[in-house]
């Protein structure tokens, strides 16, 4: 019986393990891109969050490079239309944040969200009546992604900042498509936030997570292949 020679038994698994080993460095290298690209934009962010408060423009035409810009706005809150938004645990307590429409004298009213309030009674907390001026940054609307939980709008709650959803739950007919984000040091609710929350930047990690799996993939195919020559000088 004839034996294939070794390097036509290393061809196939050389090919799979090559086109392999080529997805697992692109997908590092893309994740190398990503990182730099979430560097950027950090830095570009923290750049925003130390400016000083400007007045919000009546009209934005592209609110997308002013996120968390800080802005002031004055206006009356309509507390009769505000909803509750997402989760956030907060001195080992659940709570959401209350969000509630403002309603200006020039421009659409605009979104703030007030702070955090308590899970078991979000809605007990101050309303103050009246013109009132908040400081805070301007947040963009939010992706819904495959595992955030179904909004309830009959019940005003919803789990991602959705500008034009809110809106047409409450009755309004119309809103900035962003809201501005209380920041301060309250402590009694609803508390505002302290500063902007910064994007999670994990691509290095998994950057190393695809190089090393090329780098494991190289060694177990060199111990393997170095194998099949020895067994096969052997035979």
């Amino acid at each position: 019986m004839a034996i294939r020679p070794a390097w036509r038994v290393l061809l196939w698994p050389t090919i799979g393990a090559g086109v392999l080993l080529a997805v697992l460095l692109a997908l590092g290298i893309w994740q190398v891109q990503r990182l730099a690209w979430k560097n950027a934009w950090i830095d570009q962010l923290r750049a925003a969050e130390v400016l000083p408060p400007e007045p919000l423009p009546a009209e934005l035409d592209d609110p997308a490079p002013l996120a968390f810009r800080r802005f002031a706005v004055s206006g009356r809150f309509q507390h009769d239309r505000s909803v509750l938004l997402g989760v956030h645990e907060r001195a080992r307590r659940l709570g959401v944040f209350l969000v509630t429409p403002l309603e200006r004298t020039a421009g659409d009213p605009v979104w703030i969200v007030r702070g955090w309030v308590p899970y078991e009674a979000p809605r007990a907390v101050p309303n103050p009546e009246g013109e009132v001026t908040v400081t805070g940054f301007l947040m963009l609307p939010e992706r819904r992604g495959w595992f955030t939980p179904e909004d309830k709008p009959a019940e005003r709650r919803f789990w991602a900042f959705q500008p034009d959803r809110m809106a047409k739950a409450v009755g309004l007919p119309r809103s900035t498509p962003f809201a501005i984000a209380a920041i301060g040091p309250g402590e009694e609710p609803p508390i505002p936030q302290r500063r902007p929350p910064m994007p999670r930047n994990d691509h290095l990690g998994y950057a190393i997570t695809w190089f090393g799996l090329a780098a494991a993939l190289v060694a177990f195919w060199i111990a393997w292949a170095r194998r099949l020559l020895r067994d096969a000088r052997s035979a």
